[in-house]
């Protein structure tokens, strides 16, 4: 559907960047476990490339995947066949009917196409709200101002891979700018890839406020059972009453 997370940064991604779904997965499970509606369907938003999917697959829950990316969703469904994938917006794709949504690794800030604001996610909030079953669990977490601080430039590397990172944040407009540049190994040579991703930048505070509005029991929280989030993303759990 677009260039953001092609096959090269996809799979960066997949074999380098897992340590957030696996750090966050077991505190997930345990909330879906502890969810008053006792339900099995589970609908991740910007499923990625399906860790998340994988470690509820395992548990017993049926899973939906929603991903923008069509390479990860290739991904996904070859990890994870039992699960079903839908290559799309979240903002477009039909919502099933299920007793937990989830969201991490900041995919509600993402612009990829340039929709995302507050109000766009009220929306979806309220799209959730009505899709939930009674006691459901809604866990996402959200990119807040600020995170882009640190250093300007990363750089990672592994054996068939590297990956250049600079980061921008425009404090007036609240969005951050990842410029990703990729090395993947294609035989003795290595592949040059470029991406561009932009991030909306939300304070939790504010999205509990409108969770609450629709009628969910909201909070934020700094870490995922023993996982810390890193500075500058807040987790938001919210759950719709019984």
């Amino acid at each position: 559907m677009n260039d953001h997370y092609a096959s090269d940064l996809a799979y960066i991604h997949h074999v380098g960047f897992d340590f957030y779904a696996k750090g966050a997965a077991p505190f997930i499970v345990d909330q879906l476990r502890s969810a008053g509606n006792g339900g099995r369907r589970v609908v991740d938003l910007g499923c990625g490339s399906g860790l998340l999917a994988k470690a509820f697959i395992r548990r017993g829950y049926d899973v939906v995947g929603i991903d923008q990316s069509a390479a990860m969703i290739k991904l996904a469904r070859k990890q994870v066949p039992k699960a079903k994938f839908i290559c799309g917006s979240f903002l477009d794709v039909a919502l099933p009917e299920a007793d937990a949504f989830t969201s991490t690794g900041e995919c509600l800030n993402y612009l990829f196409d340039g929709r995302i604001k507050r109000a766009t996610l009220r929306t979806l909030f309220r799209r959730i709200y009505d899709r939930l079953t009674p006691g459901g669990l809604f866990l996402f977490d959200t990119a807040e101002p600020g995170r882009g601080s640190g250093p300007r430039e990363r750089h990672f590397d592994a054996k068939d891979w590297s990956l250049l990172l600079t980061v921008d944040e425009n404090k007036k407009t609240n969005v951050l700018t990842r410029r990703i540049v990729t090395f993947r190994k294609s035989g003795t040579l290595y592949r040059k890839s470029t991406e561009t991703h932009r991030l909306k930048l939300f304070r939790g505070a504010d999205l509990v406020r409108d969770l609450r509005a629709i009628g969910f029991r909201a909070r934020t929280v700094r870490q995922y059972g023993d996982f810390t989030l890193r500075p500058g993303i807040v987790g938001v759990m919210a759950r719709k009453p019984e």
